[in-house]
């Protein structure tokens, strides 16, 4: 303990270690102004603004060599970013016997773990030369990201990069973490094992930035239910959820395959029937979605799956929505402009032709490797949206068939007026459309004979030699059946 722990009342609890406060714009920058600090990866993806508001909210702190800053064992609520400077960090198994000893040279975070979990400290930390440090309390933190959730993000990579790390956290509620399976924007998803029945899961951490966004808990246990309620061949099951880490998981099934968007960035073309078949699963599970009154909103190749045996399955209900909620009403803009319909994009009330959008511009993906729209900014991007229609993916691929065509088309309407109906009839016009090769457009005809049973022959044969005539003619397909008379029966 240093000689400053003989403190009056009314100073600090002994978990903050006395400082000499600096200005808080005697900073270290890099060459291009910004801190250093927030050239770390665990700070990356996080805007200007973002930073910004984080470096204001932490307290800057100079310690003397030998000078301790975290104590083990002691409660902490707050996390310190090492500007300058290097310190040790031990860890001990118990009060005698060092277990781990190691230096941290800035830039560098300690401390962060606590303020995640509110823990008592793992480490002790002391400088070891002059140290220049960014303080971080839970009020400070909590102020911070009421007004900026985004600022919240850094803490999503924390726990991430802690869960993964050995002899560090591993476990989340009753589930053990094996590995890491991926990671987007607003989830990272972790192998884990029930530790009862040995079963495999996928663990979803949802992003912090998301989880401080005004209303978001009381949503997220809301649409939770639903979505565990959700049971289809073509959406990936919800089994469980649970909070740790000043965040949501959500526990699903652990599937094997690839995604579709592994299967695009390889640059591997699907044959046309496995496209149509993949584009009406998902339309099939969409629509079973949208009948329980579930949108999903961000339908895009890395929510794709394609199991072992090629069966397609919706993941990442994890900013689904009830139908009478809108993205006004959310209070935030989520989803991927990638693949965001113009509704979306202005706030609207949302239905099923949102996600139809989505599925839209996947379809056309799937059939150029390309994204249909693409821009150097995020407002250019979504104003492509909002107004250019999207192109035909003939022109990337003149072999590609018109009924494929025609559903990118329709289902990227701008108006969801003008699209399909539902993503149910969008699945019965690709079941057709598998069994009618098509050329230039889709046209069916039904034809009825009526006959006596004692015609029966001549009927068949003509029908016979009617399948021959046209069995080689490119577009026309001809089916058949009989339909008995009561006195067949």
């Amino acid at each position: 303990m240093s000689q400053h722990d003989e403190a009056p009342p009314s100073a600090p609890p002994p978990s903050i270690r006395p400082h000499r406060r600096l200005d808080a714009r005697d900073s270290a920058v890099d060459s291009l102004g910004r801190p250093t600090w927030a050239t770390l990866e665990i700070f990356q993806g996080m805007d200007d603004r973002a930073v910004e508001s984080l470096r204001a909210a932490m307290t800057p702190i100079l310690y003397k060599p030998g000078e301790e800053i975290l104590c083990q064992g002691e409660d902490g609520e707050d996390m310190y970013v090492l500007e300058q400077g290097r310190v040790r960090i031990r860890v001990r198994s118990d009060m005698k016997d060092t277990s781990f000893e190691s230096s941290l040279v800035a830039p560098a975070l300690f401390g962060e773990m606590s303020l995640v979990a509110n823990a008592p400290r793992t480490a002790t930390v002391a400088a070891e030369t002059s140290v220049r440090c960014l303080r971080l309390d839970r009020a400070a933190f909590e102020h911070l990201v009421s007004g900026n959730p985004a600022a919240a993000v850094f803490l999503t990579r924390v726990v991430g990069e802690r869960l993964m790390e050995s002899g560090s956290i591993r476990q989340v509620g009753k589930y053990h973490v094996t590995g890491r399976l991926g990671a987007g924007a607003v989830a990272t998803v972790f192998e884990a094992v029930h530790p009862e029945l040995g079963q495999l899961v996928a663990l979803k951490m949802l992003s912090h930035a998301l989880v401080y966004h005004p209303g978001f808990a009381d949503q997220f246990r809301h649409e939770a239910r639903l979505v565990a309620s959700l049971s289809h061949e073509h959406i990936v099951r919800v089994l469980d959820t649970e909070q740790a880490y000043g965040t949501h998981f959500i526990v699903m099934e652990r599937l094997t395959g690839t995604l579709l968007e592994d299967l695009i960035e390889s640059g591997q073309r699907l044959a046309w029937g496995a496209i149509r078949r993949i584009l009406k699963e998902t339309c099939l599970a969409l629509q079973y979605s949208h009948e329980k009154n579930l949108l999903h909103r961000d339908i895009k190749p890395s929510n794709i799956f394609l199991t072992e045996d090629r069966r397609a399955k919706i993941l990442d209900f994890g900013i689904a929505v009830s139908a009478e909620a809108s993205e006004v009403e959310s209070g935030h803009l989520l989803g991927t402009p990638y693949y965001m319909p113009p509704e979306q994009i202005l706030g609207e009330k949302l239905d099923g032709r949102a996600d139809l959008y989505a599925l839209g511009i996947v379809a056309y993906e799937l059939i150029t490797l390309e994204v249909p729209f693409d821009a150097d900014t995020l407002d250019e991007l979504l104003r492509l949206h909002l107004h250019r229609p999207t192109p035909d993916p003939r022109a990337r691929m003149p072999e590609c068939p018109d009924d494929l065509v025609q559903f990118v088309r329709q289902a990227t309407a701008k108006s969801p007026e003008d699209r399909f109906a539902t993503c149910g009839e969008a699945a019965a016009f690709l079941q057709t459309a598998g069994e009618l090769p098509l050329v230039n457009k889709l046209e069916l005809s039904t034809l009825a004979i009526s006959y006596h049973p004692s015609k029966g022959p001549l009927v068949a044969r003509a029908l016979r030699e009617l399948d021959a005539q046209l069995d080689d003619v490119a577009g026309i397909s001809l089916l058949y059946g009989h339909q008995a008379s009561r006195h067949e029966e």
